[in-house]
C-alpha cells in the first residue's frame, strides 16, 4: 500500500504526539493527543515490528487580519517498535475528538496464567 506524501508548507511543523502507554494483563494501550486529525488524514502503518502514526492538521483560514498564531498544525510522526509481545494481526484503532486509542494485544504466549494445583 503506497503512502501519499504532502510536501509541507514552511510554516508548516512536524509534530510529536505525546502518548500515554498502559499494561494490562491482555494488551498494551497506547493513547495519543492528535487535535485536528481526521480518519482521512491520518494513517497507521506497521513495516518491520514498527508502528508508524501519520496524520496532518491542516491550517484553516478563518478571514480577517490574524492577530495572533499559536495554534500547531504541521504533520503528526511518531513510531514504535513493538517487537515479540505484541500480536500485530489483532490490533485495533480508535479515533475520537482528537485522541488515538491503540489497543495492541499481547501474544498468548506472554500473557500472565495461572497454572491449577492438583491434589491427591
Amino acid at each position: 500500500m503506497a503512502e501519499e506524501k504532502k510536501e509541507l508548507t514552511e510554516d508548516a511543523r512536524r509534530i510529536v504526539p505525546p502518548v500515554d502507554i498502559y499494561e494490562t494483563d491482555n494488551d498494551v494501550i497506547l493513547v495519543a493527543d492528535v487535535p485536528g486529525v481526521t480518519k482521512e488524514t491520518l494513517s497507521l502503518n506497521i513495516e518491520q515490528d514498527e508502528l508508524t502514526i501519520r496524520g496532518t492538521f491542516e491550517k484553516k483560514d478563518n478571514g480577517g487580519d490574524k492577530l495572533i498564531d499559536e495554534c500547531v498544525y504541521g504533520e503528526y510522526h511518531r513510531t514504535f517498535t513493538l517487537g515479540d509481545l505484541i500480536d500485530q494481526g489483532k490490533i485495533s484503532a480508535k479515533l475520537e475528538n482528537g485522541v488515538l486509542t491503540l489497543t495492541l494485544p499481547k501474544h498468548e504466549k506472554v500473557k500472565p496464567r495461572k497454572i491449577e494445583i492438583e491434589t491427591e
